[in-house]
């Protein structure tokens, strides 16, 4: 546009720069003010989450000359919130952006502003920051991409260091020592698939078995995810063939089948606080989950949170994977 007015899509456009990279963006002042933004972003359940990200959106909006309301949606309402108008009915005002976790994201397509200008700019300034490209591109249309670290959970090993020096007789701060650096690369070494196996025996037979869900559940996908990469076994490929008569399907589908004697049986069952509550109740040597586990614990159980320690997931025949959980920034 030749006019130099603040429109709708310039105002969208700099607020998804300002919040990729949670830097001052060239917000315009004066007469033709920002206004007002609305964002809707997960609400989060771990204490003091959604206040942290409050704040974070009053110091933009302070620096855009607009106002800030604080507003969290769980995952129901925000997918409502992106439905097509004629589906919204008298919702369909909606949000101007709204946060949106892996396939959500490619699901409401048709919903969300192309963004391809907005990220190439960004891209120019940063970088490309962007490690999920096939999720958020489809129809030969990028939505807004993930924001990199400051939307992208890791979902590593994370294990009781008390339990696991007693039952294992490994000590966790040796081979993943918190400085991220300098670790007991014997002990990094053996921390294989196989190794898994027999520490999840010792831990069960001490009565701390780990807690690892296999319900219908994102946690399920996300810890079975990396151990199916770390064998090299895919149910389907990259091109849409369907691979589960394959050598390393059957290679994980007999590893589980030693394994699962060894965790609790109504694994099965869990959803995915499951694994948390596992966790903070003293129950479970070992889960897999970002820190908000652990966040959780400080708070309700201090004790079992001095005990924990994140590391990186098992070794297997194709290398080393940690499960994570990209999300999406949508127009």
């Amino acid at each position: 546009m030749a006019k130099k007015t603040m429109t709708r899509r310039r105002v969208l456009g700099t607020a998804a720069g300002a919040a990729t990279v949670f830097a001052t963006a060239p917000f315009v002042h004066g007469a033709h003010a920002a206004g007002k933004l609305a964002v809707a972003f997960w609400d989060h359940w771990v204490p003091g989450a959604n206040d942290v990200m409050a704040k974070l959106c009053k110091r933009v909006g302070r620096q855009g000359k607009g106002r800030s309301e604080d507003r969290f949606r769980n995952l129901a309402r925000r997918q409502a919130d992106g439905e097509p108008p004629r589906r919204r009915r008298r919702r369909a005002s909606g949000h101007d952006m709204i946060t949106l976790p892996l396939w959500y994201a490619p699901a409401q397509t048709d919903s969300l502003e192309n963004s391809d200008d907005v990220w190439a700019e960004l891209t120019k300034r940063h970088g490309d920051n962007n490690r999920f490209d096939d999720l958020c591109r489809q129809a030969e249309r990028a939505l807004d991409r993930a924001a990199g670290d400051l939307q992208y959970a890791d979902r590593p090993s994370v294990g009781r260091i008390d339990i696991f020096k007693e039952a294992v007789g490994l000590d966790l701060t040796q081979m993943y020592p918190a400085s991220g650096t300098g670790g007991n690369k014997e002990l990094t070494d053996k921390w294989t698939w196989d190794f898994f196996l027999t520490a999840a025996e010792k831990c069960q037979k001490a009565g701390h078995p780990f807690g690892l869900a296999l319900g219908q559940t994102g946690d399920t996908a996300n810890w079975l995810g990396a151990l199916f990469n770390a064998y090299g076994a895919q149910l389907v490929d990259k091109d849409g063939n369907t691979t589960v008569k394959s050598e390393p399907v059957k290679q994980v589908l007999d590893y589980m089948k030693r394994l699962v004697p060894f965790l609790p049986q109504d694994v099965f069952a869990w959803d995915d606080s499951s694994n948390n509550k596992a966790l903070i109740s003293g129950q479970a040597a070992l889960i897999f989950n970002p820190p908000s586990a652990w966040a959780v614990a400080v708070r309700d159980a201090p004790k079992v949170a001095e005990q924990c320690w994140h590391f990186s997931s098992p070794k297997g025949p194709k290398g080393r994977f940690d499960p994570a959980q990209p999300s999406f920034w949508g127009i």
